[in-house]
């Protein structure tokens, strides 16, 4: 064999061994190359909820729900397929993660499918006249709450907190108030009497405060003395409280087309909402903003 030959061999030797390191299994490598991370929909995620502090029974709860009700904007697919697919549709996270905190905070299956089904599926909306109602807020925000209310209303006063918190969080919020006084309650009608009359020398927010923290002292005297306490006319004060009746079961035949049966009744923009806590109130509030 000459040595032009052999050493063709041996390059030939070389050129294969070195192909077979190329081509050897991952043994041969310092490291794997990361896989490419699973879509949302192969893990198990839901696309703009954090789920971590939830059980795996209530994750899969989650899903179930988000699989099975419809999208929050009247869209022929699941909450599921829009979040993933819908970017349009923001009310549908707000509805998801809505579902989230019920499932969060102990409610059963079938009990958030009646809860969804009332707020979004079934919710009743109408039309109010509140043009010579009380605003608090920016007269012109685009979300509307009105509160149809009853001074002597234990669950009216609880109420007042949560609306003063989130007027202070939302610029775009406003609060109309509406008289409600229900007939259980001696006092509640003179008591909305007197706090139109205040409103007619511009004291109807104060007035209003001060009766909710002094509910249990409502008697005409009492009406009386706070009007003093604010500098009010108390002569016009008093002749304008007796011509607010009419304005007052104004206020009350409103409450009745709504077809309220107790006191807070809140509205917002029109559609019923059931205030259980001030995160429920800010979901509804988030919701209107949405749109």
């Amino acid at each position: 064999m000459t040595y032009t030959a052999y050493s063709l061999r041996r390059a030939a030797k070389s050129a294969t061994f070195g192909l077979s390191l190329l081509l050897a299994p991952a043994a041969f490598a310092v490291g794997e190359a990361p896989k490419p991370a699973a879509p949302a929909a192969a893990t198990g995620e839901i696309p703009g909820l954090d789920t971590k502090s939830l059980s795996d029974s209530d994750r899969a709860l989650l899903k179930r729900l988000v699989d099975k009700f419809p999208s929050a904007c009247g869209k022929p697919h699941s909450l599921q397929v829009s979040l993933r697919s819908d970017p349009s549709c923001k009310l549908s996270l707000v509805a998801s993660k809505w579902l989230l905190k019920l499932v969060n905070d102990g409610f059963l299956e079938s009990e958030i499918e009646e809860k969804y089904s009332e707020r979004y599926l079934q919710r009743k909306c109408y039309t109010v006249d509140t043009s010579q109602a009380p605003i608090r807020g920016d007269v012109k925000a685009p979300v509307t709450i009105v509160e149809f209310s009853d001074f002597e209303c234990p669950a009216c006063r609880a109420v007042e907190p949560m609306l003063k918190q989130v007027l202070a969080e939302y610029s775009k919020v406003r609060l109309v108030f509406m008289n409600y006084p229900l007939p259980m309650h001696p006092n509640a009608m003179n008591a909305a009497m007197a706090a139109v009359a205040a409103g007619k020398q511009g004291k109807f927010w104060s007035y209003h405060d001060k009766l909710y923290e002094n509910q249990d002292k409502q008697t005409m005297a009492d009406l009386v003395r706070y009007a003093l306490e604010m500098k009010l006319d108390v002569n016009k004060f008093q002749a304008d409280m007796q011509a607010a009746r009419e304005r007052v079961e104004k206020d009350r035949a409103e409450g009745k087309k709504v077809e309220l049966t107790g006191t807070p009744g809140i509205l917002i923009n029109g559609c019923k909402a059931k205030l259980g806590s001030i995160e429920e109130l800010r979901s509804y509030i988030e919701a209107e903003m949405s749109k």
